[in-house]
């Protein structure tokens, strides 16, 4: 049966063609028609912004002049912005910690916080070279596609259908989760900071601030882009606070933990590898631009000069406040800390410390803002490529934005909110995400013999590919080897599950009837306002259920007035 796109949803851009005796996509005068295999039903829509990639030339998009694309609204302000705004998240403030342990000395964890930093910086320039090769949003769904494809067709695409099988399940839902979560316990520490927060009460908050992101996103790419700039803005200024404190306390002498040097440290390499991967993580999102190449202004140029502006700057904030951190605490008090920012806050800031927590969670909330606004666009090209189902290729009529790829990655991240297990997530996220990282970064070598001729802004040379390919595979093996989990073998096996879905669906071109198609019908503001204030009611309740429960405690821990009883 024929499925037809709600009015205000349009398929759109970069719709591509496959010349693999399977599937065709064409272009028709003022509408788009989708041909199916012989035998399966046909469905039309009315086309909003088609290009052709062809596999004789996968960077060519033919677009009409009356054509309705995602708008290119993002300079290079923007763009470094962007980067900076998701990069800096929680992890500078709780990472530490992590980085710490598997170094066991300031000084070695010193260096490899720059050198995690490097690692970014070089990983996100192989990234700008193939991004300037095959400009499309989606990142490395395109470059594996492309690029790996260009070597070996059928492994490219079964590569590139794993990827968006992981990141639209699990890999983005699951960084929006935590860092939504941090958000939330944060945000309440700062409210409720002489008492503990119920568990319930953290989910509720975490799934409101879900709510409202996916609005912001849903309603405007402008307001989301603003919003963002003034995450960065308090973020910046957090860090820099950090740091001119910790500029101050060393000219008052307190260097007696920086001296320490390189006493301690580790003598087991595997332990490195999980230092590693906690600084990673604090650097993760050096790669996000990528994922909206289409929205960048002029993106030969900003792609790659906005990765080499955001990253060295991230690098040495992250270098400063983690300096700052050691002038305030020793290796056994940063160890201990459930909190690393705010046991330092405690020390350098005194009262003002309960200001801390809410900063942190601002930054963490604008991580998660820019962590749905790229995974939509994830989903929109995997289902442009035929990976997903054909809803989440729409953008809206007016508005311009993926809203069908937003309400996925907002209700899988609600759903993986609900154990509220933070550290799996991490985990999960870390391991295979290293995974996708090492295969993107060979299709960037895999470009450099098949694209020998293409015009490159940016040209990484190939012994430096060669290394950031076999760091990536010891990012992956080490941590199995050092600290074998559950979390990396269920990783693995979903990954591989995916396969079940790509025989029927992808290969065969099998057809369900998705009920989404008719759910998005309805008015999406309206719904999405509704959720809102819905949650908004049950969240409130929570807060005023944890105050009272907060005013119980403290009245019966309250001293008992002794009245003298007279003869």
């Amino acid at each position: 049966m024929a499925a037809s796109m709600p009015s205000n949803f349009e398929i759109s851009k970069s719709r591509v063609q496959c010349d693999r005796g399977r599937k065709s996509c064409s272009l028709a005068s003022g509408d788009y028609v989708h041909r199916r295999p012989s035998g399966a039903p046909s469905i039309q829509l009315s086309r909003l912004s088609t290009g052709v990639i062809s596999r004789q030339d996968s960077l060519e998009n033919v677009i009409s002049k009356d054509e309705v694309t995602l708008k290119r609204h993002l300079g290079l302000f923007s763009g470094v912005c962007f980067i900076v705004g998701i990069i800096i998240g929680s992890g500078i403030f709780v990472s530490p910690k992590g980085v710490l342990r598997g170094t066991e000395s300031v000084g070695l964890c010193l260096i490899i916080w720059v050198a995690a930093g490097l690692v970014s910086l070089l990983g996100a320039l192989c990234y700008a070279e193939i991004g300037a090769l095959i400009p499309r949003n989606g990142a490395e769904i395109a470059y594996m596609k492309e690029g790996i494809g260009s070597v070996h067709e059928r492994v490219g695409e079964i590569l590139a259908y794993l990827f968006v099988w992981t990141s639209a399940c699990i890999l983005k839902p699951a960084s929006i989760a935590v860092l939504t979560l941090t958000f939330s316990q944060y945000f309440l520490s700062g409210i409720f900071l002489d008492c503990g927060v119920s568990e319930n009460v953290v989910k509720m908050t975490a799934i409101l601030a879900i709510l409202v992101l996916m609005n912001i996103n849903s309603i405007s790419v402008s307001v989301a882009n603003r919003l963002n700039i003034i995450f960065v803005i308090c973020k910046v200024v957090t860090i820099v606070t950090v740091i001119i404190i910790g500029i101050i306390r060393m000219a008052q002498g307190h260097v007696e933990n920086l001296k320490t040097g390189f006493e301690g440290t580790t003598t087991k390499p595997l332990n490195v590898a999980l230092a590693f991967y906690s600084g990673l993580w604090a650097y993760d999102g050096w790669n996000c631009l990528n994922s909206i190449t289409e929205e960048v202004k002029n993106p030969k140029r900003n792609l790659w000069l906005s990765i080499v502006l955001a990253l060295p700057s991230v690098i040495i904030l992250y270098l400063l406040t983690n300096i700052s951190y050691f002038t305030v605490m020793n290796k056994a008090t940063l160890l201990s800390s459930t909190a690393v920012a705010v046991t330092w806050g405690e020390v350098a800031l005194g009262p003002v410390v309960r200001v801390l927590p809410i900063l942190i969670s601002i930054s963490a909330l604008g991580s998660g803002n820019g962590s749905l606004f790229s995974s939509a666009r994830y989903c929109m090209v995997g289902a442009q490529y035929g990976y997903l189902p054909e809803v989440f290729a729409c953008i809206h009529k007016r508005k311009l934005t993926p809203v069908p790829g937003i309400v996925l990655q907002g209700v899988i991240a609600i759903g993986l909110c609900l154990p509220s297990n933070i550290d799996g997530l991490i985990d999960f996220f870390s391991f295979s995400a290293w995974i996708f990282y090492g295969i993107t970064f060979s299709a960037t070598l895999c470009c450099k013999f098949t694209m020998k001729n293409a015009e490159r802004v940016i040209s990484v040379p190939i012994p430096l590919i060669i290394i950031i390919i076999l760091i990536s595979i010891y990012l992956v093996v080490a941590p199995v080897i050092a600290a074998p989990q559950l979390g990396f073998l269920l990783a693995s096996l979903f990954i591989l599950f995916g396969l079940v879905f790509y025989y029927p669906f992808v290969y065969r071109k099998m057809e369900i009837n998705f009920i989404i198609n008719h759910l998005l019908v309805a008015d999406i503001e309206f719904i999405g306002a509704k959720l809102i204030f819905l949650m908004l009611i049950r969240t409130f309740a929570q807060w005023i259920n944890q105050i009272r429960w907060d005013a119980h405690i403290t009245a019966a821990m309250r001293p008992m007035k002794m009245t003298k009883v007279s003869d």
